[in-house]
């Protein structure tokens, strides 16, 4: 029985007519007053991994959680766990770490390690005996075997807790102590915990929450600043919520293994062509090699892969491509203002003989408007043609043409060079046209494009 937190206190009154207490009544009443406030506590092990703490009802337990926290990294029971006293702490802490089977205690002593006054390692080492006296006697045996030893050393070389994992004496209500089953059962199931998320090239609110088990809604829940019509940037940051063990258990595994692989690509640079034009000079053929290479796990998902040795088989063949590096041209809406009036592909045709897959964009605007360059070039044609009334085309370098058409008047003549935002007409209402507006063409290889998508 144990005294809970009580506030006792008395404050002498001197009064002219009362009846004093006597010693035995004051006794009393302060002996009923503590008894109905104690209660029935027991000595535990507190275990706190992160802001989980669970109590446990003796080291043994401790030792017992912790065991079955890593045995589904290690079945074939190469690490143990080690509890060790933390003599920085003025009070009786201990910390948990996994040390390898093969470790005697006296090489552990050896290199320091401090070792818990209460003997845990014959406990562990007592515990492993009659397991291996229960095996022997056992018919019923399904126990894994270590596996023989592999040529190539692979296998699990390490293990650790992700997190602290900080043991303290403590006296508790019986109440609060859970048994080793129980709690290890909590510490490695998976729960929903917050974490950040940088959002990357083509993510969505959509690709984000499907990605990781969770609705749209759910998302916009946890992040008070989003809404569906937000607009995500490269590099912002979402809180999303991921399943994860109260306890991680970190592995780190050496692994053979054969596969193919591919030489880095060779460029050739070429300075007469535009950054968009490639060629590939040679195809590339995959190698094959024999990698070895250590494996990090976090509760047995891969998070890096490193390699430590390599035996080619195959060299490859690598891939050899020539480009460009000279910058392309740009291209600008060739007047200030405008309001669109037809856009490029399929319309109803504005007027008899009109077309009705438009091929170029349409800007009403008042008749003497300068109409500019969309781009620097050359130009090869000033002057009347049917539809088009007064047009002006001008060819780029990079291949490409503008046409620029229903003009009032043309400011440029054939074979001038122009240059990007230079003056060369002004609007009008000339050929097949509805009303003074500018018609505008943007070529590709001779074939009509949105100019939009080049601007």
């Amino acid at each position: 029985m144990v005294l809970a937190e009580v506030d006792c206190y008395y404050t002498p009154v001197e009064e002219m007519f009362s009846n004093s207490m006597s010693e035995e009544e004051l006794y009393d009443i302060l002996y009923n007053h503590l008894k109905n406030a104690s209660v029935d506590i027991q000595h535990a092990y507190m275990m706190k991994i992160g802001t989980y703490t669970v109590y446990l009802n003796t080291i043994e337990d401790v030792y017992e959680v912790l065991q079955q926290a890593k045995e589904k990294y290690d079945p074939y029971n190469l690490f143990q766990v080690n509890i060790i006293a933390d003599n920085e702490r003025e009070i009786n802490m201990y910390t948990a770490e996994l040390i390898s089977a093969d470790v005697q205690v006296q090489e552990i002593e050896n290199v320091g390690i401090r070792i818990s006054e209460l003997r845990l390692q014959d406990v562990i080492r007592e515990n492993k005996e009659e397991t291996i006296e229960e095996e022997e006697n056992s018919e019923e045996d399904v126990a894994e075997e270590a596996p023989p030893a592999d040529p190539n050393g692979d296998g699990l070389k390490e293990m650790s807790f992700g997190e602290k994992v900080e043991i303290s004496e403590a006296y508790v209500s019986k109440d609060w102590i859970t048994a080793p089953e129980e709690a290890a059962d909590q510490i490695t199931k998976d729960s929903a915990k917050n974490e950040i998320y940088e959002v990357k090239s083509g993510d969505t609110l959509s690709t984000i929450a499907n990605g990781h088990g969770l609705y749209v809604k759910e998302v916009l829940a946890l992040n008070s600043g989003l809404s569906e019509n937000t607009v995500l940037q490269i590099g912002d940051e979402i809180i999303i919520t991921v399943p994860q063990p109260e306890l991680t258990v970190v592995t780190v595994e050496q692994s053979t293994y054969e596969e193919e692989y591919f030489g880095e690509v060779e460029y050739v640079y070429n300075d007469d062509w535009y950054t968009t034009k490639s060629v590939v000079l040679q195809e590339e053929v995959a190698g094959y090699h024999e990698v070895t290479a250590l494996i990090t796990k976090r509760n047995g998902t891969e998070q890096s892969r490193e390699m430590i040795s390599e035996v080619v088989m195959r060299e490859p063949v690598k891939k050899i491509v020539e480009v460009g590096t000279k910058t392309p041209p740009t291209y600008i809406k060739p007047l200030s203002g405008g309001r669109q009036t037809s856009g490029f592909g399929k319309r109803k045709a504005p007027t008899k003989g009109a077309s009705t897959n438009h091929q170029a964009i349409d800007w009403a605007t008042p008749t003497g408007t300068a109409i500019w360059a969309s781009s620097g070039g050359t130009v090869s044609v000033a002057g009347w043609q049917s539809g088009y009334g007064y047009v002006v085309y001008i060819n780029h370098p990079d291949g490409n043409q503008t046409r620029y058409g229903h003009l009032s008047k043309i400011l440029v003549s054939v074979g001038q060079k122009v240059k990007q935002g230079q003056k060369i007409a002004l609007s009008g209402n000339t050929g097949r046209s509805t009303g003074p507006h500018l018609h505008f063409e943007l070529r590709v290889n001779g074939r009509p494009v949105n100019p939009y998508s080049y601007f």
